[in-house]
C-alpha cells in the first residue's frame, strides 16, 4: 500500500483514492482500509488530485494560453514547484528503503500518520498553486474556442495578482508568490526590451503587451497604449515614455532618407547606442522596481533624443508646424477665417438657389460631399495666395498648409468634440471638452478641419491633439460667422435707410408728388421705429462678439502661443571664454540637449517633453476659452443659433418690404403671394428672435459673472500648485482673467424697473 500511496502522489491514477464505485468488484483497496485509515490518508488522495489536476491545467496553460508571461508563469509551476514535489516523494521512499529511522518504526512498520505528516505542508501550497492556474486560466475552459471565449487572465493581471499574493502570512506560499512573480516580471521585461531597444512588438504574445499597433486606414503605423495591459508599478508616465521610445526607433528605422541625412551629419547610429541601452535596461532587476523602471526609461529617452531625435525632428520642423496650427487651427491669421466663412456661404447660397428652381429635389440634395467641402477649402487658400503683393515672398507656411489641411465630415453620433485622452495623469491629460459641437454651424453638416500628421511629427503632434484643435477650431469659427452675418446687415442700404432715395424737387412740387412722398416718409418712419429694437440688440450682440473675440483672440490664443513658442524656440547661454563643454552619458537637466557651438550653448527640448508641453498649452488655452465649461458653451451655441435666426428674419422681411413697396408705388401685384400677411407673420417671427438673442446675451454676461467669481483661487490645468517648477521645464501663460472681459462688457447697469423690459439698449 505504500507503493500505491507513493504512485498517486506522483500523479498516476490510483484505486486506492479514486475507486469507481460503479464497478462491482469483491475485493478492493479501500475495502481493505479502516474508517481511520480511510480518514488519516484522505489528505493525501486530496493532494493526489491536486497534483494530477494542476499538472494537467499548467501544461494546457503553457501550450495554449496567448500570453507569454502566463506561459512562463505556468512552466516555472511545473518546473520549479511540482518538480519540487517529485523529489519530496522521492525523498520519502529513499527513507523508506533506507529504514530512516525518523519515519519506519519497529519491526519495519511504516505508520501511516508519518507519511501523511511528511506531505501535510504541502497541502495548503498545492491549492494555492491550483487557485493560481485557475486565475490564469478558468478550468472549465476545454477547448481553444472555450479558451478564446473565457475570461482570461492577461500578463498584467498575473503579474499584479502574484504582487498581491506575496502579502501573506505563510512562508511557503510567500515564496512561491515571490519566485513565480520573478519569473513573470523577467518574461514580461523580455517583451518590453524588444520595443524599447529596437522599436518592433514581441514577435511572440503581442496580443499581451500594452503597446497597440492602431488600426487605421493610412499608410503610417501608429502606435497607442492600452492601460489594462499595463501592470501597477508601472505609471502612466513611463509607458508614455516607453511608447515615445519605441515609436522613435520604429520611424528612424523606417525612414531611410532620414537615415542618410543622420549618417551624413553624424556618426552615432542607433546600433551604436544599443550597447549603452541595453546596460540602463540591465539594471532593472526582478522584483521590479518602479522609479529603478522609471529612470531607466528616462536615460534611454534622453540619451536617444540627444543623439539621434535632433536630426530625425528639427527645430525648424517643429516651428512651423506649430505656426500651421497657430495660424489655421486658432486662428492667428484672420484673414483666414474670414474666407473660408465668406466661401462657406457662398457655397450654401448656391445650393439653396439651386433647391428654388428644382423644386422637386429631396433634402438629400442640400448636403454636401467631402469633394465639394474640399473645393471650399481650396478657394479659401487661393483668395489668401491673392491677398499679399507681388513684391512680397512666398508664404512658405501657406503653401505647406495647402498640402496638409483638409475639411473632413463625420457622423454626428459618433463625434465627440472633445478627447480627453488615454492617460489621466495630471500632468499629460488632455482637455475634458464639453458635448457641444460647434462644427455644424459653418456648413450646416458635421465638419472639421484637419492635418496630416506625417512621420515624425506624430512624435509630439497626435490625433487626440488634433481633434481638441479641431473643436477649439469650430468654437472661433462660430464666433467670428456670427459677428460677421450681423455686421453685414450694416452693409445693407435697404434695410437702414429708405433705399432708393426719394425723387428730387421737380416731383415733390407737385401735388400728387408730394402726397406720394408723405405716404413713404410715413411708412419708412413706422418701419423705423419696428426696427429699432432689432438695431439695439444686434449692436449689443456685435458688442459682446467683438469683445468676446478680442479677449480670446488678443489675449489667450496670441499671447500663450507667443509664450509657448518661445518656451519651444529656447534660449541660448553664453560660454565663459576658455570654458570647455563636458559631454556627459545622459544631461542633467531633463528635456533638454546640449550642443556646443562657437561661443553659445543651443537648448533643445526632448520631444517627449515637448509633447507634455504641448498638451498642457492646449490645456491652458481650452480653460482660457471656457471651452470646459458646459453652461457658457451651451448658452453660447444657442446664441450662434439665435444669431442666424434674425439675421435670416431681418432678410427676409427685407424682401417682403421691397415686394409691399412694388405693390403699393408701381402696381406689379403677385396675386400668389399675400405679402401683408407675410410681413405681420415675420415681424412677429422678428420679435421673438430678438427677445430670444437678449436672453441669450443676458444669460451668457451672467455666466461669466459666475465664472470669475468660481475661479477665484482656482488654478488652471498645467499649473502645479505648492510645486516647485524644474529649470526649463514648460509653464503655461497666466493670463488675464474673466474680470477684464467683463470690465469691458459692463453696459452701465440697467435699474432694476427696467428688468422687466426684454431690451438690453
Amino acid at each position: 500500500m505504500l507503493h500505491e500511496i507513493l504512485l498517486s502522489l506522483s500523479g498516476h491514477p490510483s484505486a486506492l483514492f479514486d475507486a469507481n464505485p460503479s464497478l462491482h468488484v469483491t475485493s478492493t483497496a479501500t475495502r481493505l482500509l479502516s474508517p481511520p485509515e480511510a480518514e488519516l490518508l484522505s489528505s493525501i488522495g486530496h493532494l493526489s488530485r491536486l497534483h494530477r489536476k494542476t499538472r494537467d491545467h499548467v501544461a494546457k496553460i503553457a501550450s495554449s494560453h496567448s500570453s507569454t508571461v502566463c506561459r512562463a508563469v505556468a512552466t516555472a509551476i511545473t518546473s520549479h514547484h511540482l518538480d519540487r514535489f517529485q523529489r519530496k516523494i522521492i525523498e520519502v521512499e529513499s527513507r523508506i528503503l533506507k529504514q530512516d529511522a525518523s519515519i519506519v518504526g519497529a519491526y519495519s512498520i511504516v505508520p501511516l500518520a508519518g507519511i501523511v505528516n511528511e506531505f501535510s505542508e504541502w497541502v495548503k501550497l498545492m491549492e494555492w498553486l491550483w487557485n493560481i492556474s485557475n486565475f490564469i486560466l478558468p478550468s472549465e475552459a476545454q477547448s481553444k474556442s472555450d479558451i478564446q471565449d473565457r475570461k482570461t487572465a492577461s500578463g498584467a493581471e498575473i503579474i499584479d495578482k502574484l504582487r498581491t499574493e506575496v502579502q501573506t502570512g505563510y512562508p511557503d506560499i510567500e515564496a512561491a508568490a515571490r519566485q513565480l512573480g520573478k519569473v513573470a516580471e523577467a518574461s514580461w521585461l523580455r517583451q518590453l526590451s524588444t520595443w524599447l531597444l529596437y522599436g518592433r512588438l514581441p514577435s511572440f504574445g503581442a496580443s499581451d503587451f500594452f503597446v497597440k499597433q492602431e488600426d487605421d486606414e493610412s499608410d503610417e503605423l501608429s502606435f497607442v497604449v492600452q492601460n489594462k495591459f499595463l501592470p501597477k508599478f508601472v505609471t502612466r508616465q513611463t509607458a508614455s515614455s516607453i511608447l515615445f521610445v519605441g515609436k522613435s526607433l520604429n520611424q528612424i528605422r523606417c525612414l531611410p532618407s532620414t537615415s542618410k541625412v543622420m549618417s551624413t551629419s553624424t556618426t552615432v547610429s542607433e546600433l551604436e547606442l544599443l550597447p549603452v541601452h541595453v546596460e540602463q535596461l540591465s539594471q532593472v532587476v526582478t522584483p521590479v522596481s518602479a522609479a529603478k523602471l522609471s529612470e531607466a526609461v528616462a536615460n534611454i529617452r534622453l540619451s536617444l533624443s540627444r543623439n539621434l531625435l535632433q536630426h530625425l525632428l528639427p527645430r525648424e520642423k517643429i516651428v512651423e508646424t506649430l505656426t500651421i496650427l497657430h495660424q489655421f487651427f486658432l486662428i492667428g491669421r484672420g484673414e483666414f477665417a474670414m474666407t473660408l466663412i465668406a466661401e462657406a456661404d457662398e457655397k450654401i447660397l448656391s445650393r439653396h438657389r439651386g433647391l428654388l428652381t428644382k423644386p422637386n429635389q429631396s433634402v438629400k440634395g442640400f448636403l454636401l460631399k467631402d469633394t465639394e467641402i474640399n473645393q471650399i477649402l481650396a478657394r479659401a487658400f487661393s483668395v489668401l495666395s491673392t491677398l499679399g503683393g507681388e513684391d512680397d515672398h512666398t508664404d512658405d507656411i501657406l503653401d505647406t498648409a495647402t498640402e496638409i489641411l483638409h475639411l473632413t465630415t463625420h457622423n454626428l453620433s459618433g463625434h465627440r468634440p472633445g478627447t480627453p485622452g488615454r492617460a489621466k495623469d495630471a500632468d499629460s491629460a488632455l482637455p475634458q471638452l464639453v458635448n457641444f459641437a460647434f462644427d455644424e454651424l459653418l456648413l450646416s453638416v458635421p465638419m472639421s478641419l484637419t492635418m496630416d500628421i506625417r512621420s515624425p511629427l506624430d512624435l509630439f503632434v497626435t490625433k487626440a491633439d488634433l481633434d481638441v484643435y479641431s473643436s477649439i477650431n469650430a468654437y472661433l469659427l462660430a464666433v467670428r460667422r456670427a459677428h460677421l452675418h450681423l455686421a453685414q446687415l450694416w452693409r445693407q442700404s435697404s434695410i437702414r435707410r429708405e433705399h432708393p432715395g426719394p425723387p428730387g424737387y421737380q416731383y415733390s412740387n407737385t401735388a400728387y408728388g408730394k402726397t406720394v412722398l408723405r405716404r413713404r416718409r410715413q411708412r419708412t418712419n413706422e418701419r423705423t421705429r419696428q426696427m429699432r429694437r432689432i438695431w439695439a440688440t444686434c449692436s449689443a450682440a456685435i458688442f459682446f462678439l467683438a469683445e468676446g473675440e478680442a479677449y480670446f483672440q488678443g489675449e489667450v490664443v496670441q499671447e500663450s502661443f507667443k509664450h509657448f513658442l518661445s518656451w519651444v524656440s529656447g534660449p541660448r547661454r553664453s560660454l565663459v571664454e576658455g570654458s570647455r563643454i563636458a559631454s556627459p552619458t545622459f544631461p542633467t537637466t531633463p528635456g533638454f540637449r546640449k550642443s556646443s557651438t562657437e561661443g553659445d550653448i543651443e537648448q533643445q527640448h526632448d520631444p517627449e517633453v515637448l509633447a507634455l508641453a504641448h498638451r498642457q498649452f492646449l490645456s491652458s488655452v481650452a480653460y482660457s476659452l471656457l471651452l470646459t465649461d458646459m453652461n457658457f458653451t451651451k448658452t453660447l451655441r444657442t446664441f450662434c443659433t439665435h444669431v442666424d435666426e434674425l439675421v435670416a428674419y431681418i432678410t427676409r422681411l427685407n424682401v417682403i418690404q421691397q415686394n409691399l413697396d412694388l405693390e403699393e408705388d408701381e402696381g406689379i401685384e403677385d396675386y400668389a403671394k399675400n405679402y401683408k400677411q407675410d410681413e405681420k407673420e415675420m415681424s412677429l417671427e422678428m420679435d421673438r428672435a430678438r427677445r430670444r438673442l437678449d436672453s441669450d446675451l443676458k444669460a451668457l454676461v451672467e455666466r461669466l459673472r459666475e465664472i470669475d467669481s468660481e475661479r477665484i483661487g482656482a488654478s488652471a490645468p498645467g499649473f502645479k500648485s505648492g510645486v516647485t517648477m524644474q529649470e526649463g521645464m514648460f509653464e503655461p501663460l497666466r493670463v488675464g482673467g474673466i474680470d477684464r472681459l467683463l470690465m469691458k462688457l459692463d453696459w452701465g447697469g440697467e435699474d432694476e424697473e427696467e428688468e422687466q423690459h426684454e431690451d438690453l439698449l
